[in-house]
């Protein structure tokens, strides 16, 4: 497993000298009927079945976010809600509709600290290299 990355220039100047970071590049996407059909592959469930779990996931989870609930899948991660609003100097100048800018879902993966020197390590970027994506031409 790899992850492809490319240099990117920071916006923000370290003694006045450009800095640059490695940001992740994307590799494609992979969609909910490919899911399912990679599911079916074990034969314990089909691939419609497979597309079924997954929308009444997707459902049941929008119910709960919606609700104010933190939904953590055991293994995967935790799904809450964030809201995107304007700071106000007072609280009695706040105004949920003018102030409010809108509402995010937040995704934080499952991760464990390793023993000895308490490095964060998450479920899904165990064990994965990065390299350096190819140039494309234009």
């Amino acid at each position: 497993m790899a992850v492809l990355y490319r240099l990117a220039k920071s916006s923000i100047k370290k003694n006045g000298k450009e800095m640059y970071f490695a940001k992740a590049v994307s590799n494609g996407e992979c969609h909910t009927d490919a899911i399912a059909k990679e599911m079916s592959r074990s034969g314990s469930i089909t691939e419609g079945e497979a597309i079924g779990y997954i929308r009444d996931l997707m459902i049941l989870m929008k119910e709960k976010l919606g609700s104010g609930q933190t939904v953590v899948l055991d293994g995967f991660g935790r799904f809450k809600l964030a809201i995107e609003s304007e700071q106000v100097e007072h609280p009695n100048d706040f105004n949920a509709d003018k102030h409010i800018k809108g509402v995010r879902c937040k995704f934080i993966a499952e991760g464990r600290r390793e023993i000895g020197n308490q490095k964060l390590v998450k479920s899904f970027s165990e064990g994965v290299k990065c390299v350096e994506a190819p140039l494309y031409e234009k």
